[in-house]
């Protein structure tokens, strides 16, 4: 019996040793033997792209990176800010508007104009002057009411033409996460002067006019800007803004002659009101260049201050007497608009350019019981934004 098993076994022997093992078969699953394990492979781990993203659910890049805006066609997709900061605002602000502070600086060429109607009439000094000065007295001198002494019926005198001048305007402003909108706040200036003459100003002929102006003007504001795309030919960014306005006014002119020495008429208001402001961009063509306009209005409750007074020869002796009437309540109304180009020469937008035309009307500046005076500011002006 064993002589018989003994080839057979022999035959089995001989074939293990030439067999591949049971783990490398092609025909044999990993599954069909507990007992062993298939060595795995190296993995290779791939840096992810911008056209590979995360689908876990666990993924911390899941968890932080907001889903990519969905863009119908023609439209240009969002450009984001420079640095970690921007990002918040780049898929719900306007493209190149970060999170942070930001500042303009703007400088204008205006020609300012001054319709005033000031009338310092001597039928109503008693009532409303407040402080007179009479300068030499004599016995023989004009005509006296009460404690003031009287040269003429009223002094009245025109603003002469003002010359073109530089308008500074800085604006700072702070831009809030999430497109909340920003804060902001701004100051301009503007001072011109002329010189013109008055044709029979006095008994002796013509005289002398000289006249000047000083507006100061602050405001600090909230607002927010919304970015439109709806279709090719619908991209523009419209912003609205409100706050409040402080203003000040102050302009004179002063005349001189032969008989009437000097003769000067002053004005000054100083207010506080709100102010809205609606301003809009279209970019041309999907380029850097954007039609660009804004119009305001703002509402100043205030005062009015204003002061006459007169100088005659008279004798040889000067004789000199002033007056001014006293404050009073006054509300001006301010409206501008503004229009022109805007250029953002990069794509994070970190600088902007803007070159354009403004107007603004102030009315009232001027009003009393029997007095008034408009203000009208007009002229080129030169806009750098720069964001940081």
């Amino acid at each position: 019996m064993i002589h018989t098993l003994r080839g057979p076994l022999l035959l089995a022997a001989l074939a293990g040793l030439f067999l591949p093992p049971a783990g490398f078969s092609q025909s044999t699953s990993p599954a069909d033997s507990a007992d062993e394990t298939i060595p795995a492979p190296p993995r290779v781990l791939k840096a992810p792209t911008s056209e590979t993203s995360p689908t876990s659910p666990n993924s911390p890049a899941a968890d932080t990176m907001p889903a990519p805006p969905i863009l119908l066609p023609g439209d240009s997709p969002p450009v984001l800010g420079s640095g970690p900061a921007s990002f918040p605002n780049a898929l719900l602000g306007p493209p190149g508007q970060s999170v942070g502070w930001y500042a303009n600086i703007e400088g204008g060429l205006i020609k300012p104009h001054i319709n005033s109607h000031l009338n310092g009439a001597s039928s109503l000094a008693g009532r409303r002057i407040t402080s007179t000065t009479l300068a030499n007295p004599i016995s023989t001198g004009p005509e006296t009411v009460g404690t003031v002494a009287l040269f003429g019926d009223h002094i009245t005198l025109p603003v002469a033409s003002l010359n073109w001048t530089g308008s500074p305007r800085i604006r700072l402003g702070y831009r809030l996460p999430n497109g909340a909108g920003d804060l902001r706040l701004e100051w301009s200036m503007v001072g011109s002067q002329g010189t013109d003459t008055l044709p029979n100003f006095d008994a002796n002929g013509a005289g002398s006019l000289k006249s000047r102006l000083n507006v100061q003007y602050a405001s600090f504001t909230y607002g927010t800007d919304e970015f439109l795309t709806n279709a090719p030919n619908i991209n523009r960014t419209w912003g609205a803004r409100f706050g409040l306005a402080a203003g000040n006014v102050f302009f004179d002119s002063q005349a001189h002659g032969r008989q009437i020495l000097e003769q000067s008429a002053s004005n000054s208001f100083a207010g506080l009101g709100p102010t809205l402001l609606l301003s809009a961009y279209k970019p041309i063509a999907h380029s850097p260049v954007s039609l660009y306009g804004r119009i305001d209005g703002t509402g100043l409750i205030g005062d009015t201050r204003q002061h006459f007074s007169e100088t005659i020869a008279n004798g040889g002796q000067p004789l000199t007497q002033s007056f001014s009437l006293g404050k009073q309540s006054n509300a001006v109304g301010i409206f501008g608009v503004e229009g022109g180009l805007s250029y953002a020469p990069w794509v994070d937008r970190t600088w902007r350019f803007t070159l354009g035309y403004q107007w603004q009307r102030w009315w009232w500046v001027g009003a009393s019981d029997i007095s008034n005076a408009d203000l009208t500011l007009q002229g080129l002006f030169f806009r750098g934004e720069w964001r940081y």
